[in-house]
């Protein structure tokens, strides 16, 4: 709803209803995956098609809540405490997946999402420090964090005017720093760099295959100058580094 819903002009508050007959929708009809299913992807009413975009969504959200019901701090700080780190932990990634459809379907990354996503950040590193989660030293680590990996992305965007990467990903990177810190802020952008470098190759060999029969009505090919947004990447490289505590370039070591 929200990613639907962004810079449209309407609120997140107020009735959804369908967006080819304007009916309101009752509640049955908004129970995340069951009603998918049970409408069988078409609006009860006009039976216009419901976009796929809403189960995956949905599906992806849930399974991520579960994944940090079992990986933060529920398990490891009593009390209110746990409940405050994952309520942040969740209003963080469902901010990071509008962040990715939006970029998919715009190809840009809105400011005031970026700037929610590192106050979130910045609020769930002073909740660390507050309750001793974190002292001076390493609140200095993850600021200094922030400043490196989204300097890189800046160096990038400022040496390329802007060709080779957009400044949204730098702010993005802001909050990565904050969030994962150092070592595991450099491993997500490895695995950022690797995992866009194989979707790009295997675009450019569908694109060139299907070129040799025919490309679909106003489809273009995909070619090295073609432009793919890369928030998705950089947020899936973040949730893979944060998953796996990865610190592929050994910085544990040198930093304490």
């Amino acid at each position: 709803m929200v990613i639907l819903r962004f810079n449209t002009g309407r609120g997140v508050h107020g009735r959804s209803g369908c967006f080819t007959c304007s009916k309101p929708l009752k509640w049955y009809e908004l129970i995340p995956i069951v009603s998918f299913l049970v409408l069988k992807g078409r609006c009860k009413s006009c039976k216009t098609g419901i976009s796929v975009q809403y189960p995956l969504v949905e599906t992806i959200t849930g399974a991520l809540f579960v994944f940090l019901a079992y990986s933060n701090a529920l398990f490891t700080a009593p009390g209110l405490l746990s409940s405050v780190l994952f309520t942040l932990d969740a209003v963080i990634w469902s901010t990071l997946i509008v962040i990715i459809v939006y970029d998919l379907k715009h190809m840009i990354i809105p400011d005031s999402l970026s700037a929610f996503f590192v106050l979130l950040t910045a609020i769930r590193l002073a909740v660390f420090w507050k309750f001793g989660l974190a002292i001076g030293h390493d609140l200095l680590m993850y600021g200094l964090a922030a400043i490196v990996l989204a300097g890189f992305f800046f160096a990038l965007w400022l040496v390329s005017s802007g060709r080779w990467i957009g400044l949204g990903d730098a702010k993005i990177a802001v909050g990565m720093g904050l969030y994962l810190g150092l070592a595991q802020g450099l491993s997500s952008f490895a695995f950022a760099f690797w995992i866009g470098a194989g979707f790009a190759l295997t675009k450019m060999f569908i694109s060139f295959i299907m070129g040799k029969f025919q490309l679909r009505k106003g489809e273009k090919s995909i070619t090295m100058k073609s432009e793919i947004p890369f928030a998705p990447f950089l947020i899936l490289g973040m949730l893979l580094a944060y998953a796996l505590g990865s610190d592929m370039f050994q910085l544990s070591l040198f930093i304490s």
